[in-house]
């Protein structure tokens, strides 16, 4: 177990650091770095070196893989909408939950944050969430919470690794009525340092490039990842389109131009209207800067 893990219970203001007694091997200073695994929807297992990040915790399967209303359906927006059973399409690949460090929520609706999860983490694993959220994590049994509000940082380190993460604007909607009714949510941006190793992601969440986004970003150089929420969830309900489809996220690499972008929330799920066929029969100007990954594969960056 690492000194990490020994002291989930602690998460002070500004920073979480690891006293390490043991040294480096050899062979852990030459892995790879940084890994993304998608394990479906919104999540994704980030590893960097000790370190291991899980977003939007998503781990129930099948026929009923979680209960929600559903967007997608005409219904009251004064009632809200009856919950239902979502579907699972795909497997969800192997994850063994007790070696993650840190849960990061980038909102707290149930196709991000689903039942099996809230059942099955470790009720002092530290989780990062949009302000706000931490009333609905702690009557749920967790009590290792850490509020961001957009622009405000947390960083967490050990064996040298460094992971910097600070909270961005995400807006599940243009329309301000409807944004609102849906509550606060956080993108985040991400710094991986290791001695002169340096890599940035930007994790965008349920969001669109409105100009307080845009704004934020502007503090930042291009990130070499972009993680993008796609699926064009909502647009056959009252609420409107709720998630990016393939338009929205080729505008958004126009304007900050990651080195990469990695489509994730797309596929996983029947909540997902827009196929990811179509960004892909739309990239060919981008081809070169979008990696696909198949539900459980990993992306390294060396």
């Amino acid at each position: 177990m690492s000194a990490l893990r020994l002291v989930k219970s602690i998460f002070c203001t500004v920073s979480l650091s690891l006293l390490i007694t043991s040294s480096v091997t050899v062979a852990q200073e030459t892995q790879s770095k940084l890994s993304l695994q998608w394990l479906g929807g919104p999540t994704v297992l980030i590893k960097f070196g000790p370190l291991q990040l899980l977003t939007d915790a998503m781990l129930g399967e099948g026929e009923q893989a979680y209960q929600m209303g559903d967007p997608n359906q005409m219904f009251d927006l004064a009632k809200g909408p009856d919950v239902i059973d979502h579907k699972r399409l795909t497997a969800l690949p192997y994850l063994n939950i007790n070696d993650i460090d840190l849960s990061i929520l980038s909102h707290t609706h149930e196709d991000h944050f689903d039942q099996s999860a809230q059942k099955l983490l470790d009720r002092q694993l530290p989780f990062i969430v949009p302000t706000g959220a931490t009333g609905q994590l702690t009557a749920q049994g967790f009590t290792n919470i850490r509020e961001l509000d957009w622009g405000q940082q947390w960083q967490l380190s050990e064996n040298g690794y460094s992971i910097e993460i600070t909270a961005l604007p995400a807006s599940h909607s243009t329309d301000k009525d409807i944004n609102a009714l849906l509550g606060r949510g956080n993108g985040y941006w991400f710094t991986f340092s290791h001695a002169s190793w340096e890599k940035s992601l930007y994790w965008t969440g349920d969001s669109f490039a409105v100009p307080e986004l845009l704004d934020s970003l502007n503090a930042f150089p291009a990130p070499d990842i972009m993680l993008p929420h796609l699926g064009r969830v909502g647009t056959s309900g009252p609420l409107g389109q709720i998630s990016m489809g393939a338009e929205e996220v080729l505008d958004l690499m126009a304007v900050i131009k990651p080195e990469l972008t990695i489509p994730i929330h797309h596929s996983t799920y029947q909540l997902y209207l827009e196929p990811i066929q179509v960004l892909m029969a739309r990239q060919s100007t981008v081809a070169e800067k979008l990696q696909l990954l198949s539900s459980g594969e990993t992306y390294v960056v060396n």
